[in-house]
């Protein structure tokens, strides 16, 4: 059966389904900036800002990124489940307090890619559940349900095209998505629709317990069998339980099977936002991680509003980082190495 995304119209989401679109990188050496190469105007989605208007919108591509983890999507509310009415407002107030998504890999990779003056958030959802992604069958095929995670934030995003409707599914493989007969079609559905998959450990092992060579499997099977599936290589890996290892070896990269496997990052189960990849605290073994809960959700959402300074606010291009004077000391050089660097000071500095 074929599988559609719902008609919405052209130019609703961008293809990535990222809220911005992508300039390439180059570096530069002229006054205000850090590092070597030159700032090619034309390279970004977005003009470059004078230093009143980075002042103004408080820009600072430092601060904290929240990645927020989900688990069950359903009509109720509950300990590891959040109702699909909670959702949808949770999605409403990302974007009213100023948040646009991006995937997690390129949060890895530190392709902040949101307009000026908007925050960067990372929607990431765990075990692969019925809830987070079923689809329904129309005169058209097999479309997402309207109630599930995906068409939820699909619907979203059409009305909120500047929110975009990026997301990371960490699947393990008892039953992807709670239909494995409809795996591949999710997978690539997901693939197809600026959507990715994460690994999330082949039975959902916890890994605290595990030997490097049970990490290596529990991890390499998953690669392999998503692999498989659609052809699509996973990239990072959510700990079942935040349980890790004793010993970080096989964790990043290994073999299973003569196939290898690489993790660019590893998420923890909680329980703060996440450092910009740009700061010397990023640590891609040991990424933080907000609860979908609403208390947690509260907590940080409400802290991050109180003390915008520590938050991450876009310059609106992806082939520069801007920081404030004071925060240099700070910046990881090999991060940013692509791009140029800008440094304003703000009227307070």
């Amino acid at each position: 059966m074929e599988t559609r995304l719902p008609d919405h119209g052209a130019g609703d989401v961008t293809e990535a389904g990222n809220a911005g679109s992508s300039g390439d990188a180059e570096t530069a050496t002229e006054p205000g900036h850090v590092g070597g190469g030159g700032n090619d105007e034309e390279s970004g989605p977005e003009m470059p800002l004078d230093d009143a208007e980075l002042a103004r919108l408080k820009v600072n591509e430092l601060g904290r990124v929240p990645i927020i983890m989900y688990h069950d999507i359903q009509d109720y509310e509950a300990e590891w489940v959040r109702s699909k009415d909670n959702f949808r407002r949770d999605l409403e107030r990302f974007y009213e307090l100023g948040y646009s998504l991006v995937l997690l890999s390129d949060y890895l990779e530190g392709n902040i890619n949101v307009p000026a003056g908007r925050s960067p958030l990372v929607l990431t959802f765990d075990d692969g559940t019925r809830g987070q992604f079923r689809f329904v069958e129309t005169d058209e095929g097999l479309v997402p349900d309207p109630d599930c995670a995906v068409g939820i934030l699909l619907e979203f995003s059409r009305t909120h095209p500047e929110f975009g409707h990026a997301a990371t599914f960490f699947v393990y493989s008892w039953s992807p998505f709670g239909e494995p007969s409809q795996a591949e079609a999710k997978f690539k559905f997901l693939l197809e629709n600026g959507m990715e998959i994460g690994n999330h450990t082949f039975s959902h092992k916890d890994l605290a317990y595990a030997s490097p060579e049970e990490v290596a499997a529990e991890i390499g099977k998953l690669a392999n069998e998503v692999r498989r599936i659609c052809g699509y290589d996973t990239v990072s890996l959510a700990l079942p339980y935040g349980g890790y290892p004793k010993s970080t070896e096989n964790l990043l990269g290994g073999t299973w099977d003569g196939q290898d496997y690489v993790n660019k990052g590893i998420l923890l189960v909680g329980a703060e936002p996440a450092p910009s990849p740009y700061s010397k605290k990023f640590n891609p073994l040991a990424i933080p991680r907000i609860r979908g809960s609403q208390d947690e959700l509260d907590k940080w959402l409400r802290e991050l509003e109180k003390y915008p300074e520590t938050r991450f606010i876009s310059d609106g291009r992806n082939d520069t980082v801007t920081i404030r004077q004071a925060d240099v000391a700070n910046l990881n050089q090999d991060m940013a190495a692509d791009r140029t660097v800008r440094v304003y000071a703000p009227p307070e500095e």
